[in-house]
């Protein structure tokens, strides 16, 4: 894997990559670093129930967030890298992508409203959900797109890392004791307006990139090129995502936040996978011959800390969550899989078949593996709890990565 690297790094655009590659590092160490700070003092100063409470209310916001992205980081950033010389279709893409996620994040944001007002299960906890929304809206409307694919992750790295530290400041200063859970959504969506609003400060002063106001036909294209990577990213929710909700439904809070509890620091492991694919992804878009050696890399680095994960499972519970919650380590490790057949999905499906035009292969697997594992969780979930969530979640994830391997068999040589 060293040879493989140092053979991708032989050009200064090539040295651009393995920059981009240490921003995010950067950035998702900083990432990685924050759960190990923010989620024991969470569990222990708001308790695994209102810890639990929270995961069920981010498992609703979590389906708009995915409506809100609508695939635009991968087709944004496939667009923006093809055309970052010609300053005039950059603005047009970087306008019209915008605009297209803030119609999103309104109509999002009207549904969601309704939905918590017209069920007393979510609108008992009001304020929660309306500060959850919040933080959904602007994670999701941050154009982590134009970055990527200006292969200026420096941007990125630098902006999350205030806003993270903003975040982390107010989160031991406001939360003190078990009822200040409510506030934790709000603090995270102050630091991510935060975020989104110095982002576009940034791209119109450093990339001298202006907002011009699309017409509904470039909304329209903006849309349609985006579609079928809308629904591959859409339907990993049906299985992942609503594996949360509905033990939030059948269970109580305390099942969800130890279920929570796990998949996070799986989630916290398989950010390194989203490193390198965030990286080589505008590479890739232009240079897909070098897709053998990054996948090499990802392959390797998957399979490594899905070995290491497992075998320190119950050593990071005892440091994260006390020994009082040493059970997460048993689910951790019957999810640490996730971890390797994450990075094959991301070696072979969203670096690979997406970049051939093969989009709607990547959003057929993706639907119809979701809408069967999702009728799969609504079987058992009730009935088995976590280990139902757990088997549906590593079922759904295994059946992605082999049919994803099995197209990009059969398309590598064309």
């Amino acid at each position: 894997m060293i040879r493989q690297l140092k053979n991708i790094l032989n050009t200064e655009s090539k040295k651009r990559l393995f920059s981009n590659f240490i921003s995010l590092s950067v950035l998702r160490g900083f990432q990685f670093l924050i759960p190990l700070i923010s989620l024991p003092y969470l569990v222990r100063t708001i308790g695994i129930d209102n810890f639990g409470l929270l995961s069920f209310a981010l498992s609703l916001g979590f389906y708009f967030g995915a409506v809100i992205q609508f695939g635009f980081g991968i087709t944004a950033t496939r667009e923006i890298a093809r055309y970052r010389e010609n300053p005039i279709k950059l603005a047009r893409i970087y306008s019209a992508t915008l605009t297209a996620s803030i119609i999103l994040a309104v109509v999002s944001a009207i549904i969601f409203t309704l939905i918590i007002l017209s069920f007393e299960k979510f609108n008992v906890h009001l304020k929660l959900y309306l500060f959850t929304l919040a933080y959904i809206v602007f994670q999701n409307l941050f154009p982590i797109w134009f970055f990527q694919g200006m292969e200026k992750m420096k941007y990125i790295a630098f902006l999350t890392l205030c806003t993270s530290a903003l975040f982390l400041i107010n989160l031991f200063i406001f939360i003190t004791e078990q009822d200040d859970y409510v506030y934790v959504p709000l603090i995270q969506s102050v630091a991510a307006m935060v975020t989104f609003m110095l982002s576009v400060w940034v791209i119109k002063k450093q990339f001298n990139v202006k907002y011009l106001r699309p017409s509904w036909k470039e909304i329209k294209i903006v849309y349609s090129e985006g579609r079928h990577a809308f629904i591959s990213q859409l339907a990993p929710n049906l299985y992942n995502n609503s594996a949360v909700f509905l033990l939030g439904i059948f269970t109580n809070n305390s099942v969800v936040g130890l279920y929570s509890a796990a998949t996070k620091v799986i989630d916290a492991v398989i950010s390194f996978g989203y490193v390198l694919s965030n990286t080589f992804l505008p590479y890739l878009s232009r240079n897909l011959q070098q897709h053998k050696a990054f996948q090499r890399i990802m392959l390797v680095s998957g399979g490594a800390l899905t070995v290491i994960t497992f075998l320190l499972a119950e050593w990071i519970v005892q440091l994260l969550f006390g020994s009082e919650n040493l059970e997460v380590a048993v689910y951790i490790e019957w999810l640490a899989g996730c971890i390797f057949l994450l990075f094959v999905t991301m070696t072979y499906g969203t670096n690979f078949l997406m970049l051939i035009g093969r989009e709607r292969v990547v959003k057929n697997i993706a639907l119809y593996n979701s809408i069967i594992f999702f009728v799969i969780a609504l079987s058992i979930i009730p009935f088995y709890g976590i280990w139902g969530a757990i088997v549906v979640l590593v079922g759904a994830r295994l059946v992605m990565a082999l049919l994803q391997f099995s197209y990009y068999l059969k398309y590598r040589n064309q």
